[in-house]
């Protein structure tokens, strides 16, 4: 049996060797260390139920345990960790809040994750809010330490808003990240021009949604540009970024019928992904099967049918082996693409196909 200083020294070690794992993309072992390490310190709180230290550890072991569980797109059981760290933090903020109010506001964004992968929108919504109320808070207290912290929460917000379709509120938060990760960005462009960059494209979503297509693509370009020159630094980090920002672009230039550029844009986009997939293909063969399908658009709005069908056809044959694996996640997706493509083979006459894909695509939309 554990002594308590022994159990104390194996849950340290067991959550630094989960953070290790994660590093590696380990996430199974990650979330299994994890889990041994809730264990220890639930019975260590169960030993001393008012040791505010054994209560901290063991609200900061759920928070992790609830990342773990999210990258393995076990969404409901992550949800329930995050869910517990809240409680734990929220009893020990009536204690001390000014020790623990930021990893209140930490994990109450972290609640907004879960419940978004969930589609529970407006509770997302209402947990990105209170995190982003703490953080106020903390920001007119401590401005250099929260401002960062601020600036992410209202970037998430933003997607919030969009989600349920709030659009001039949503491109008013994310205008307002901006705005601070530009002033960071100032006195440290290591740490927080990436995240101007995400933000950025972000904030050309926004302005798509609202139909101010320069302003869009205004934005969207700057964001590329900030990525180009991290790919320059650090092309293992940030050329994902790179990939996806184009394949924005892509879509941005279309909004406005530059059509030859965007085909550009699409292009290199896949190419990115495609080195991306030879490296990891479990993480980054969604983002190329995508990307694919959007260049079959642009291929097509040249008229090169022919050419689209290729690409299509390959989206197609990645999402089916996505949706072999998690029908729940890449369904929609395979639906989408099949559907393209059975207007490309009507395009080419070839109706009989074409019934096909569409009938397809009508049967996965009608299980769903």
């Amino acid at each position: 049996m554990l002594t308590i200083p022994l159990k104390t020294k194996t849950a340290n070690c067991l959550g630094l060797i989960a953070i290790h794992l994660d590093f590696i993309g380990r996430f199974v072992e990650a979330r299994d260390c994890t889990s041994d390490a809730v264990l220890l310190r639930r019975s260590l709180v169960a030993e001393d139920p008012d040791s505010i230290p054994d209560q901290a550890h063991l609200a900061y072991q759920l928070g992790h345990l609830g990342i773990w569980l999210s990258d393995l797109n076990q969404h409901e059981e992550s949800l329930r960790a995050t869910e517990e760290s809240i409680i734990l933090y929220q009893s020990l903020v009536e204690k001390n809040p000014a020790s623990y109010t930021p990893d209140l506001a930490h994990q109450l964004g972290y609640l907004g994750i879960r419940l978004s992968n969930l589609n529970r929108h407006e509770e997302s919504l209402g947990a990105t809010e209170e995190s982003i109320t703490l953080y106020r808070s903390l920001v007119e207290k401590n401005p250099a330490s929260y401002t960062p912290d601020l600036a992410r929460q209202l970037g998430n917000l933003g997607i919030r808003l969009s989600n349920l379709n709030r659009y001039e509120e949503s491109l008013g938060t994310t205008e307002e990240s901006i705005t601070l990760y530009r002033s960071l960005v100032e006195t440290n462009p290591a740490s927080y021009t990436p995240k101007l960059a995400l933000q950025l494209g972000n904030v050309g979503i926004h302005l798509s949604n609202l139909n101010r297509h320069e302003e869009s693509l205004g934005a969207t370009e700057e964001s590329v540009t900030l990525y180009r020159s991290l790919v320059e630094k650090n092309p293992a980090s940030y050329t994902p970024g790179l990939a996806r920002g184009l394949g924005s672009l892509s879509v941005r230039l279309s909004n406005l019928n530059q059509h030859m550029e965007s085909l550009g844009a699409a292009q290199e986009s896949v190419t990115q992904y495609r080195s991306l997939v030879d490296k990891n293909p479990a993480s980054y063969t969604p983002g190329l099967a995508r990307e694919l399908g959007s260049l079959g658009v642009q291929l097509s709005n040249l008229n090169r049918h022919t050419e689209s069908l290729g690409v299509v056809q390959e989206s197609v044959s990645l999402y089916r082996s996505l949706v072999d694996k998690n029908p729940a996640s890449y369904t929609p997706d395979l639906a989408r693409e099949l559907d393209n493509l059975g207007i490309l083979l009507s395009y080419l006459n070839r109706h009989t196909e074409s019934l096909e894909a569409t009938q397809e695509s009508f049967l996965l939309l009608s299980e769903m």
